[in-house]
């Protein structure tokens, strides 16, 4: 068995778990995507006269997979329709908070001065305040809801990257193919494009990798309070806020969806690590 396992990890370059490990995430995020499509229901529509009905697991009479909520509706569609919602926010999120991050980043190490003194003031300002503090001011001022979620994962999300590309900067614009671009007549903006930018690929992909199982539970832990999504559309953090008062007969309700959640966030966190470990120059050299 084991000699097996290293015939497969010779031939794809990847280890047996972290293929597993991907291969369910992308199966599970395919087919949440594809729940309106695959399962077209209204989310607030109830049928109480199934109400509270057992998991298919635990009651082989029963139709449904994963029991019903206390208004009767499936809990099997609203866990892929909760992974589809938390999932996007995340991503979403992480994509804003990237792309805004890349940019003070670059500002604060190419322009220096004065620039790089504010857009550090700042990324530590942020850096200083809690991640759900931010979000539960966000959220009692300016409303709950999709888009909210998003702002506030890229406001909590965007001086990690600031910080690393602006450290990547000092150190790579000192280098002699830069100082030879610099001399040929390359603009700023050309070298960034052209040079930096590419060499901080790999550490920008590994950063989001990592960050987004974080953003994943910021977002469940924001519509558990209430100041995130609000019915009748569903996250993952519905879910569980929705099952927590069943806990003692219907303890499914929310075992489930923090199984599902949980899961998530092994998954990414683990295959962040990974690709943490292949493209980190420092710990190539190390190995």
């Amino acid at each position: 068995m084991s000699r097996k396992k290293k015939e497969i990890k010779i031939r794809t370059g990847i280890p047996p778990s972290i293929l597993f490990l991907t291969v369910t995430f992308l199966l599970i995020v395919g087919v949440s995507f594809l729940a309106p499509v695959l399962f077209p229901t209204d989310l607030g529509a109830t049928n109480l006269r199934a109400r509270l009905l057992a998991p298919g697991f635990l009651d082989p009479a029963s139709p449904y997979l994963f029991g019903t909520d206390s208004v009767g509706r499936d809990l099997t569609i609203r866990v892929l329709y909760a992974t589809r919602m938390t999932v996007k926010i995340a991503f979403t999120g992480m994509l804003f908070a990237l792309t805004f991050g890349t940019v003070m980043g670059v500002l604060a190490g190419m322009c220096g001065g004065k620039v790089d003194l504010f857009i550090t003031f700042l990324a530590d300002t942020f850096q200083a305040v809690p991640n759900m503090f931010i979000g539960i001011f966000c959220a009692c001022f300016f409303g709950s809801g999709e888009w909210m979620i998003t702002v506030v994962i890229a406001v909590t999300g965007w001086y990690h990257y600031t910080k690393l590309i602006r450290s990547q900067i000092l150190q790579l614009k000192e280098s002699k193919y830069i100082e030879c671009s610099r001399a040929m007549g390359a603009s700023g903006l050309r070298i960034v494009a052209e040079h930096i930018l590419p060499n901080m690929a790999s550490l920008l992909i590994v950063r989001a990798t990592m960050s987004l199982s974080s953003y994943i539970l910021l977002e469940s832990t924001l519509s558990y309070l209430g100041l995130g999504i609000q019915p009748p559309l569903t996250s993952l953090g519905v879910l569980i806020s929705e099952g927590r008062d069943y806990m003692t007969n219907q303890w499914w309700l929310a075992v489930i969806p923090s199984v599902v959640m949980c899961f998530l966030i092994l998954q990414v966190s683990l295959v962040g690590d990974w690709v943490r470990d292949m493209l980190d120059p420092k710990l190539k050299n190390r190995g």
